[in-house]
């Protein structure tokens, strides 16, 4: 025979009338009946057994025997001589005197159960008591759940947490959560083209867990998520809803890292591989910055790059300095993550501005002209000034120099004006300076004043 130690409980069970090996030995009664015990329903399917007996009485210990009312039973025998045979399957328990109340659970919940004792004294045993009878409390509906927290985990996804019922960690068997019911609602964001109108779905969960990955979501949509819990007894309430989230836009991916060519003083040209369809695209972005110090206050950005361009020419760029460069896409809903930098690139040092090229004549009459040109590229210093000098021969001898040339811009061409020229044949040649030095001389251009000016024919 072997009892619980701490409660005083026996752990061997005899199932009556016939015994098991090892069993408890059959009660054999010398006094009259114990007195039927007291029930109290407690918790879903379990009922507490209280014994009766007088402190004089002297109890040594006392048995306890229960079994659930069969379905074929017509009759309530509630009340009926507990010691008459009656073929019922009982579970039989063996306690010490010093246990006043017993509580059972694994009970079937909602089902009547019956239960009769046997008190030990010195004498000997009692003869069992009538049967008393409880129906043991069917669970209640789960409370609501708790902390629901929703987290984005894509592009597409997200996941759903919460916290089990208050009453879960107290729940038997019979009461334990068996699944959860996950609402999912929608409206569309304030302001957006979504189409999507407000909206919910839900989703069925069969088995006990406290998160869940939902998919299949869409951009500019406001979620919530809402949770119920269901045991044996139903569906409880939903829990409140979780606080809003959003999928993130889908911004063009990260571009792979421009290329750079033909650097100048002040520019080089950046070629770059599109990530994606253009029709989705609205425009590309760079950055850029001396000696890829990104923290140095020193990056600059050229914005609103046509999304049907390849390649682009950037400028301001400072002379004689290695840059490296970051590029990225945009569309209608944001800007996606600038690339990794380009390999560093360095503009080209100052230096003496370019020949002038396209010398002309503007207007000439008798003894007044004026010469325009292509202005001079001024490799990476502004121009000081321009050099004019003149000779009456195609070589050049004897040239007769003006410095400083008053020079004008007009339009995207430079001028400057001669007057009271006497008239004879002159060949011109234009030059510009800066802090480097002086240009070449631009190629020559002759003019006969001596000559009358013609009217162009219409």
């Amino acid at each position: 025979q072997a009892r619980l130690k701490g409660a005083a409980m026996a752990l061997s069970v005899a199932v009556a009338p016939n015994l098991a090996p090892f069993g408890l030995a059959p009660v054999v009664p010398i006094l009259p009946q114990a007195a039927a015990p007291l029930l109290l329903p407690v918790t879903a399917g379990a009922v507490k057994v209280l014994p009766r007996w007088a402190n004089e009485d002297d109890v040594l210990t006392w048995r306890l025997k229960y079994c659930l009312r069969g379905d074929d039973e017509k009759d309530d025998c509630t009340g009926a001589d507990g010691s008459q045979e009656d073929g019922r399957q009982w579970t039989e328990l063996e306690l010490r005197p010093f246990t006043r109340e017993l509580p059972l659970s694994g009970l079937v919940p909602g089902r009547q159960h019956y239960f009769k004792v046997a008190l030990e004294c010195g004498e000997g045993w009692s003869d069992w008591s009538r049967l008393a009878s409880c129906v043991a409390p069917a669970p209640e509906l789960p409370g609501k759940c708790s902390a629901i927290c929703a987290l984005v985990q894509g592009a597409d996804a997200a996941l759903v947490r919460w916290t089990r019922p208050i009453d879960f960690a107290a729940s038997l068997a019979c009461g334990q959560i068996t699944g959860y019911r996950l609402l999912v609602q929608w409206t569309p964001v304030e302001g957006s083209e979504h189409a999507s109108q407000a909206g919910s779905r839900e989703i069925l969960i069969d088995e006990d867990a406290d998160c869940c990955e939902v998919a299949d979501l869409e951009i500019c949509l406001d979620y919530t998520f809402m949770v119920a819990a269901q045991n044996i007894s139903g569906w409880g309430d939903y829990s409140d809803p979780s606080p809003a989230i959003q999928m993130p836009p889908p911004v063009p991916p990260r571009m792979r890292p421009p290329t750079m060519r033909h650097p100048t003083q002040h520019t080089v040209v950046a070629q770059w591989q599109h990530p994606g369809s253009r029709s989705t695209m609205t425009s590309f972005r760079f950055r850029f910055c001396p000696n890829g110090d990104w923290k140095g206050g020193q990056v600059q950005e050229l914005t609103d790059v046509p999304v049907n361009l390849s390649q682009c020419v950037i400028d301001g760029l400072a002379t004689g300095q290695t840059y490296v460069f970051q590029v990225t896409a945009l569309n209608r809903y944001g800007m996606g993550i600038y690339s990794e930098d380009s390999s560093p690139i360095k503009t080209l040092d100052a230096a003496a501005p370019s020949q002038i090229v396209d010398l002309g004549l503007a207007h000439v009459y008798r003894s007044f002209l004026t010469l325009e040109w292509t202005p001079a590229e001024e490799n990476g210093l502004e121009l000081t000034r321009h050099l004019l000098r003149y000779s009456h021969c195609s070589d050049m001898s004897d040239p007769v120099m003006v410095d400083p040339l008053p020079v004008q811009r007009v339009g995207d061409r430079d001028r400057t004006d001669l007057r009271h020229l006497p008239k004879v044949q002159y060949f011109f040649q234009v030059a510009a300076v800066n802090m480097m030095g002086t240009s070449p001389w631009s190629e020559l251009l002759a003019v006969d004043l001596s000559q009358p000016p013609r009217l162009e024919e219409a």
